[in-house]
């Protein structure tokens, strides 16, 4: 018997709890601590943050290509949704392009948060994939929560509706390359044992029956990040006051 073999991930045990538990005090801290920051700061901080999570994508990234591993090498190319929104985190934290804030706000709340609800993970505590997982999945979900509740970013009208329009076209130009490698990126050809997309029909037609609810939970999240009526009022304000109009 090899004792470097991590036992199977059991979804739903102590070890999937403590690492949920886990990623939610890490979440707490940080969002207490970075509103208790100057802007200046709080900037810095997400920057490093961003740093953080372009590193680790790298790391794993390297570490699935090359390391020995129970997958194909099909299967681990960085092509799931949850490796594009690490990117697009490091660009919302990094440089805060508006798009990239609301992709990674909304991208990351309908969709990748999913992971860490039921995982795609395998090996279990104390493996490096199992760490790598949810240290992953984790700082996802909790730079989307840092860019409004840390950075103050509102979205812009219609920016739910818009990163909607982005995840299906990441899943219709994903559909080929699932079909050319036999790989199931973005789940169009089934769908993860216990995940949310069982009771949307069968694949691929859940992709198409999942638009309206995600859109309404799309809506919901706007309105939390809405721009504030005061501040448009405020805005709007200072733009009539401009001289020469």
């Amino acid at each position: 018997m090899n004792d470097d073999v991590s036992p199977l991930f059991i979804r739903w045990s102590l070890v999937h709890w403590a690492a949920l538990g886990a990623v939610a005090l890490a979440a707490a801290i940080l969002l207490w601590g970075g509103r208790r920051l100057r802007m200046e700061k709080r900037i810095l901080v997400g920057k490093v943050l961003g740093a953080v999570f372009l590193l680790t994508f790298l790391a794993e990234t390297f570490g699935r290509i090359v390391r020995e591993h129970w997958e194909p090498w099909q299967d681990r190319l960085p092509l799931h949704f949850c490796s594009l929104m690490t990117l697009v985190c490091f660009i919302a934290l990094w440089y805060r392009r508006p798009w990239a804030c609301a992709a990674a706000y909304f991208g990351v709340l309908t969709a990748s948060i999913q992971g860490l609800i039921t995982p795609m993970l395998y090996e279990g505590f104390p493996s490096a994939a199992f760490f790598a997982f949810f240290i992953g999945h984790g700082l996802l979900f909790i730079s989307a929560l840092y860019l409004p509740l840390v950075l103050e970013w509102r979205a812009r009208p219609w920016d739910d509706v818009k990163t909607l329009l982005l995840c299906d076209a990441y899943l219709l130009l994903i559909i080929p390359v699932n079909i050319w490698l036999g790989t199931n990126y973005g789940f169009t050809r089934y769908a993860p044992e216990g995940s949310v997309l069982e009771y949307f029909g069968p694949a691929p037609w859940y992709l198409l029956t999942l638009q309206i609810p995600a859109l309404v939970v799309l809506r919901l999240l706007y309105l939390t990040v809405r721009p504030r009526k005061k501040k448009r009022e405020e805005e709007t304000a200072s733009v009539e006051k401009l001289p020469g109009q």
